[in-house]
């Protein structure tokens, strides 16, 4: 008669174990993916988020590429360039504010619309390569383009006395002081430019 030889309690216990730590080990590679996936999903979106903001908040851009004497009194003519990116802005929704500070102390500024004298001469804004202020005809631009490069003239008269020129070349080379122009766009940061003389008054000289 054939004896069956029957496993002992010991092995089957043994291979109970080991499928329980098979187990184990799928429920824990299963938690650590999902807990990857999920983390993966939420960095990203953060960082999409992070994105959106940055483009929404610093859509429009625009900095002064030059700056120069436009006469040997009180304007001055300026270069500007908007960003490859954003929207087209209006003319009247660009504020400059171009402030000096003299030895003694005394203040001055002047803020308005770019191109809007707001009392002093006239103010031109054109864009780079078309016809200028000079031209029969002439008009400002009243719209910005992205990626675009625009003239401008300011002129250096202040708030209080808008004909003056308490900040323009002639002020800012008898009192050996500099000025501060910011532009303030819609949609976008502000821009900040230290204006100085760098060759007196004469028409040409460079601001900045």
């Amino acid at each position: 008669m054939r004896r069956v030889r029957i496993k002992s309690d010991e092995s089957c216990t043994m291979g109970i174990g080991a499928m329980i730590v098979f187990i184990g080990m799928i429920i824990f590679a299963s938690i650590v993916s999902f807990t990857i996936i999920h983390l993966t999903e939420e960095i990203t979106q953060h960082s999409q988020n992070t994105g959106e903001d940055v483009r929404r908040d610093f859509a429009n851009s625009v900095i002064i590429t030059g700056a120069w004497v436009y006469d040997n009194y009180d304007d001055m003519l300026f270069m500007m360039e908007f960003g490859a990116t954003g929207d087209p802005i209006a003319r009247e929704d660009v504020l400059y504010v171009l402030t000096c500070t003299e030895s003694d102390g005394d203040f001055h500024y002047r803020s308005a619309a770019l191109g809007d004298s707001n009392g002093g001469s006239a103010i031109y804004v054109w864009e780079v390569g078309s016809d200028g202020p000079d031209t029969a005809g002439f008009s400002n631009v009243n719209n910005f383009e992205p990626g675009a490069r625009y003239f401008f003239t300011l002129d250096g008269g202040t708030q209080t006395t808008p004909g003056g020129a308490q900040c323009g070349p002639v002020h800012l080379d008898t009192e050996n002081i500099d000025a501060k122009l910011w532009l303030h766009i819609p949609n976008g940061p502000s821009t900040h430019q230290i204006l100085s003389l760098s060759n007196g008054r004469e028409i040409g000289s460079q601001l900045i």
